[in-house]
């Protein structure tokens, strides 16, 4: 009977409960407060700047194998009535779907998915950019990115997974899992 004691603790120490409580998710909320969600993992890493359009939080992946582009995702604010709104149909097609041959730029259709935050829109653009684009030698890099736009009202929030052609497939369930973690916690009305 002594023995049953420590073994019933090393078995209960080993559950699976346990295995889930040290590989919790990281949940990272951004100075501004405007929203919480998960980070993908322990080795990305989250911070927020301030742009001319407002706030935007970049959250870097794991460094690339090959060095010339790291994976990450970031998001955006887009509140309307500050510098750079657009109307949330006008920024999707316009601007972040729009076609640039000379970068070899497409983009797919606009498709709805419902996650906890609301109704997204998503779509995925691909394009060719020369990386590292300052320095020599550099090479023809396919970049990937993965955006979903979720309305608040006539504001939205701009989410952005960008890797590469080659990493994009590793990263799109990872994006997809941020996308159910993200709500949205700081913005007027909610």
């Amino acid at each position: 009977m002594t023995i049953a004691g420590p073994l019933l603790f090393l078995l209960l120490s080993l559950s699976p409960s346990s295995a889930r409580a040290a590989d919790s998710p990281l949940r990272y909320v951004p100075p501004s407060r405007t929203f919480a969600c998960d980070l993908p993992g322990p080795d990305w890493h989250a911070f927020e700047e301030e742009e001319d359009t407002g706030f935007a939080v970049h959250i870097l992946g794991p460094d690339d194998p090959t060095g010339t582009y790291r994976t990450g995702i970031d998001v955006r604010w887009r509140e309307k009535g500050e510098p750079g709104w657009v109307p949330i149909k006008k920024r999707i097609d316009d601007e972040l779907r729009r076609k640039d041959p000379s970068v070899g730029r497409v983009a797919t259709l606009v498709r709805p998915y419902r996650v906890p935050a609301g109704l997204a829109r998503v779509f995925e653009v691909v394009e060719i950019r020369r990386l590292p684009a300052s320095q020599l030698p550099s090479l023809d890099e396919d970049l990937h990115y993965y955006y979903a736009v979720i309305p608040e009202g006539e504001s939205y929030y701009e989410i952005k997974l960008a890797s590469t052609r080659e990493e994009y497939l590793k990263y799109r369930d990872v994006f997809v899992r941020f996308l159910y973690t993200f709500r949205p916690i700081g913005v007027a009305g909610l």
